[in-house]
């Protein structure tokens, strides 16, 4: 990678983490130039504002989604392994999911009512992981709109798990409700 890429992608990865854990309002740029230990005028010559860096990092999300999601695609040879590890997923990022929520529905709860532009990104995210999940249900036999439902189910589910551990604070509540919905999964996946 050119040296201009690396400093690039190094300024996506600084933003992406402070506006997962401050929200994108309460981060500054010079949150960001502090992060990343450039000078303003270094990262200002790669992204012009602050918005620009935000569309950016969902890009970077965007893609990072599609290399895990492929990842499991050929780690895994079930459908029904791959959803568990969806689920399992969920339980390697519990600390994270418990203190700071998902980063894509903070993200798009936050900016989603007045910006446009975030909320059609956001979606590109969410309909990844949908489309896969319903690809998942697809191969375990399930009609196009079952496996939609399904999907969308357990995408909710997962969701709403985050957002109530992370008002609560609490990742037994997150783990509890996680391993409910892996036992759900697993009898759906069964019956």
């Amino acid at each position: 990678m050119k040296q201009g890429e690396q400093t690039k992608l190094s300024i996506i990865k600084a933003a992406n983490k402070l506006f997962y854990q401050q929200g994108f309002h309460k981060t500054a740029f010079s949150d960001i130039v502090k992060e990343v230990g450039l000078s303003k005028g270094n990262i200002t010559y790669h992204f012009k504002s602050k918005d620009d860096i935000l569309t950016a990092v969902i890009e970077h999300r965007v893609e990072r989604t599609k290399q895990i999601l492929t990842t499991w695609d050929q780690d895994y040879a079930n459908a029904d392994t791959r959803l568990l590890c969806f689920i399992d997923s969920l339980i390697d990022g519990k600390s994270a999911l418990t203190r700071y929520g998902c980063p894509n529905g903070t993200l798009a709860s936050e900016l989603g009512k007045s910006n446009e532009l975030t909320r059609q990104l956001s979606h590109r995210v969410f309909d990844l992981i949908r489309q896969w999940l319903s690809t998942q249900f697809l191969a375990l036999g399930y009609s196009s709109e079952q496996a939609n439902d399904r999907a969308l189910d357990l995408f909710t589910r997962g969701q709403g798990i985050c957002v109530l551990a992370q008002v609560y604070n609490d990742e037994d509540i997150f783990e509890l409700q996680v391993n409910h919905l892996k036992a759900l999964v697993s009898e759906k996946i069964n019956s």
